[in-house]
């Protein structure tokens, strides 16, 4: 059964489409099929974040009606996408209400994850996925602004037929950030992972290269690959070799050697 998960956020710069992009990798890496689609319109940035240069067809255009979203996925490094337009005009006369009723569209029996990349916060956009989805995964900093912005969010949301969980982005167990257990004391949703700071993620987003293709090993993709195995169901155990292997195993995907 395909899982439709909106990835969001109580506010913007927590890392958000960083993590919805390396999440789609790793559970492509791990043998999943996984469309991951820009539903930040206004502020879209899952082409660049993906290293995407060249597509024809985003989620504007299906939005419009203008094409059928079964034939607008693109692929790239390893992963299909569907991205938003990075034209002003394109944001006129879109109707992101009518989402859900393009992603019934899909071959889903042929698809194991749908990874929505949501706008932050509660305005249209955001609300719209958050009615599309199944699950939210909220990804947040450990710190009392960013969780109190998720916890608003998760209360205006109420009570609707959705799994909520939560990721800790960044974290420095710094001084003043929540150890995890008070975060969940504090939030009360489970806590899916956390992902360390790591700086090979700056140079990652500064060269438009997910961190799990531009260095597999770093402590940053080993939590992506350990919090992908968490949602499927898997154990993980980290070895060297392994990264090694999933990233010839991609690259044989890719150049079909």
């Amino acid at each position: 059964m395909t899982r439709i998960i909106a990835i969001a956020s109580g506010k913007g710069g927590v890392g958000k489409t960083t993590f919805a992009t390396n999440l789609a990798i790793a559970l492509s890496d791990f043998g999943k099929k996984v469309i991951v689609i820009d539903c930040n319109l206004t502020t879209p940035h899952l082409s660049y974040y993906l290293g995407a240069e060249s597509y024809t067809i985003t989620i504007n255009d299906i939005l419009k009606e203008k094409v059928d979203i079964r034939y607008a996925v693109s692929q790239h490094n390893g992963v299909m996408f569907i991205p938003a337009s990075l034209n002003l005009k394109d944001l006129i006369d879109v109707e992101i209400r009518h989402l859900k009723s393009h992603l019934e569209k899909l071959n889903l029996p042929l698809v194991d994850f749908v990874l929505l990349d949501c706008a932050p916060g509660l305005g249209k956009e955001a609300m719209s996925v958050l009615e599309a989805c199944d699950e939210v995964i909220f990804v947040t900093t450990p710190t009392v602004p960013t969780l109190m912005d998720v916890k608003r969010c998760r209360e205006a949301i109420g009570t609707k037929n959705k799994k909520f969980s939560l990721v800790l982005n960044m974290v420095r167990s710094g001084k003043y950030e929540f150890e995890t257990e008070h975060v969940y004391d504090l939030i009360k949703m489970p806590i899916l992972g956390t992902i360390p700071f790591d700086r090979n993620v700056i140079d990652s987003v500064a060269f438009g290269t997910p961190i799990l293709r531009m260095k597999p090993n770093s402590p940053a993709s080993i939590s992506f690959m350990r919090l992908a195995s968490t949602l499927i169901g898997r154990e993980f155990e980290y070895h060297p070799t392994l990264f090694h292997k999933l990233l010839s195993n991609f690259k044989n995907r890719i150049f079909g050697r």
